[in-house]
């Protein structure tokens, strides 16, 4: 089985307007990182087939933006999701485990993105990989691993995979649509239960790190209060004691002044202890509020502002999945709305009017902008909920506000106003 064959690749893309692409030889090693302004399909095709034929195309997020799936439709190649959306820490792990082993350079965030979803996708396969590597050695088999590898991505047993390329009978048979099912139900589950399993283990570890802060600050503030007490015990000494005036009023002062020091140090550590229970509490009452009743909580931004939504990620802890509702969506532009489609926030729900550029930005990010008066909104605590049938319903049907409505809602109003001063004059 000799002569020239195209090499096979994982490709790990992050589409938008900055592309972010990364390849790596099914052997996980690095052959391509890079990143350009407006690429299109066709151009990712294009850069992709100079370096070899694509067996993996594998996104960071998941569900797969639409451009991953048609990317992998036109290049014939299997489309990887990870169980659960890949965390910003996660991917610079990643990323930096690649650039320490490998010493390749990383530019930008779309890099890293690119490289993270592609070496996730290679973790994903390596075992079944090192398998195909071990079963052709036992075997004796001079076929080329790369093309066995390609079958049992596709869905393949190791042992089709080897009989469908020794016996050209069954080479002829279309491999493609017969070996490119999808991952069973119960394998995705257990691999969400296996990642879910991982993340809740680091949770509690963070808790219980917090808890020790927690611990270790209240022992330094009955140390330094015992520390106050003993100050004040030297302070009613120093009184009493028949020494010159104004020695003694030298170290009235000195102590006043280190009193009022530790003061101050023991409330900025009350303050912080204080941070550290509502971060807690928070964290057990968001779980416990995104629920009810079949309704789903629409996490609240007061202010379409970077501080609203500051305060919305700490106190709901926004995360990819959720449904939020902006009360005052007017003073948002692009970079605010990025920054909030960044968080891999489901859908967006508005009461008022949102700039058009902000739309564009959603838009972009394929997040839905759906207006509060679409929906049947319940107040409950204080808080808002919805039904979450009643939004995919309203995404299905398109029924979302878009960039081009709000653009000729100002044209109306700007030709009613002409009209008007036409008319007076």
């Amino acid at each position: 089985m000799g002569g020239f064959r195209t090499r096979r690749l994982i490709v790990g893309v992050d589409p938008g307007l900055n592309c972010g692409l990364a390849i790596l030889a099914l052997d996980g090693v690095p052959l391509l990182i890079e990143s350009h302004r407006g690429w299109s399909l066709e151009k990712v095709i294009e850069r992709i087939t100079g370096v070899g034929e694509p067996t993996i195309i594998s996104s960071d997020v998941s569900p797969a933006p639409s451009f991953l799936r048609k990317l992998s439709r036109k290049l014939n190649a299997v489309l990887f999701e990870p169980v659960i959306s890949m965390g910003s820490e996660e991917k610079h792990k990643l990323a930096q485990t690649y650039v320490e082993r490998y010493g390749i350079r990383v530019e930008n965030a779309h890099e890293v993105d690119a490289l993270a979803a592609a070496i996730k996708a290679y973790q994903h396969y390596k075992n079944k990989f090192e398998q195909v590597d071990i079963r052709l050695k036992e075997m004796g088999i001079d076929l080329p691993p790369d093309d066995v590898k390609d079958l049992v991505a596709r869905g393949c047993s190791i042992a089709r995979a080897i009989k469908i390329l020794r016996e050209p009978a069954i080479a002829k048979e279309p491999i493609t649509r017969a070996v490119r099912g999808a991952v069973t139900s119960r394998e995705r589950m257990r691999a969400i239960i296996e990642e879910l399993t991982a993340r809740l283990m680091l949770e509690k570890e963070r808790s219980r790190r917090l808890r020790i802060a927690n611990r270790e600050l209240q022992a330094k503030i009955r140390t330094l209060e015992m520390e106050v007490e003993g100050l004040k015990e030297a302070l009613d000494r120093a009184r009493s004691e028949q020494t010159a005036q104004i020695r003694r009023e030298r170290e009235y002062q000195r102590l006043v002044e280190e009193i009022g020091l530790l003061k101050g140090r023991i409330s900025e550590l009350e303050a912080q202890i204080e941070f550290y229970r509502q971060m807690i509490s928070r964290l057990q009452q968001v779980g416990e509020l995104e629920s009810r009743d079949g309704l789903i909580l629409l996490k609240p931004i007061e202010t379409f502002t970077r501080e609203g939504l500051e305060k919305a990620f700490r106190i709901y802890n926004v995360r990819v999945g959720d449904v939020v509702f902006i009360l005052d969506p007017s003073g948002g532009g692009p970079t605010t709305a990025e920054r909030l489609a960044r968080r891999g926030v489901k859908a967006v729900v508005i009461r008022g009017v949102m700039s058009h550029q902000a739309l564009e930005v959603f838009e972009k990010y394929y997040v839905p902008v759906i207006s509060a008066d679409r929906i049947n909104i319940r107040w409950i605590d204080g808080l808002p909920y919805t039904d979450p049938e009643e939004i995919k319903r309203i995404i299905k049907c398109g029924d979302v506000i878009k960039s081009s409505d709000e653009l000729r809602m100002l044209k109306t109003i700007i030709d009613e106003h002409l009209r008007e001063i036409g008319g007076k004059s």
